[in-house]
């Protein structure tokens, strides 16, 4: 699925691409008002595709995947008077607003979505047609003006911001799965000669009982960092 967001906190209706060869209308039984989808076989955005996607924009960030800078998606965006700004290479989890404050949320009010039909469509096996149903309910909760605001925000887009990032946020990646052991001390031998590796329990979550109320991306982060 392809989701578009405005610093205004606005949205457009979502893009699906469906896992098939032909595209039938029936794919989009209940999706949101005003959506669009396209067919791919492995399901992921394709260059023929996105240009089918590319309308109602001005200024249009986005990330370096193939798909999204084809020669003839950016000839389509200069010829219609879009300006094409890509984020450098693996920095989507700094400077993308959706992955900022909306991705996390929508994924969570999907998870609470597919938990509710399983228990309301007990018996029943869930295919790829019942997902824009899904995403149609789980959309008004995730996107919503404060979070698509908050993602600008946060990312220094608007309102600009060009310090909003200090020093520790330019430092390289590290292993977080590992026990860290220093520089100078001896690392324990494994039978695989592997470091041991450290396991996180996930805390346990409830069957969701109502998956209505509005995911409030200040909310969703907070409990990651705990």
């Amino acid at each position: 699925m392809t989701l578009v967001i405005s610093a205004q906190g606005n949205s457009i209706p979502p893009f699906f691409i469906f896992p098939r060869v032909n595209f039938k209308p029936h794919f989009l039984n209940s999706a949101p008002a005003g959506s669009a989808g396209a067919t791919n076989a492995s399901g992921w955005m394709i260059a023929e595709n996105f240009l089918l996607f590319l309308e109602h924009f001005v200024l249009l960030i986005l990330d370096n995947h193939d798909s999204h800078i084809s020669i003839a998606a950016l000839e389509f965006c200069q010829k219609n008077w879009i300006t094409v700004l890509s984020l450098p290479p693996h920095c989507s989890h700094k400077l993308q607003p959706l992955d900022r404050s909306i991705f996390g949320p929508l994924k969570k009010a999907v998870n609470q979505h597919c938990d509710y039909w399983m228990t309301s469509n007990l018996g029943k096996t869930m295919s790829i047609y019942d997902i824009p149903a899904i995403i149609n309910r789980a959309l008004s909760l995730a996107v919503t003006s404060t979070n698509i605001m908050a993602g600008f925000a946060t990312t220094g887009i608007l309102p600009f911001n060009p310090d909003v990032f200090g020093e520790i946020d330019f430092l390289p990646s590290q292993v977080t799965d590992r026990v860290w052991y220093g520089d100078n001390a001896s690392q324990p031998s494994t039978s695989s000669g592997q470091m041991p590796e450290t396991r996180q329990e996930l805390p346990q979550t409830s069957n969701p009982t109502n998956p209505t109320e509005n995911i409030d991306v200040s909310s969703y982060s907070r409990k990651r960092k705990r």
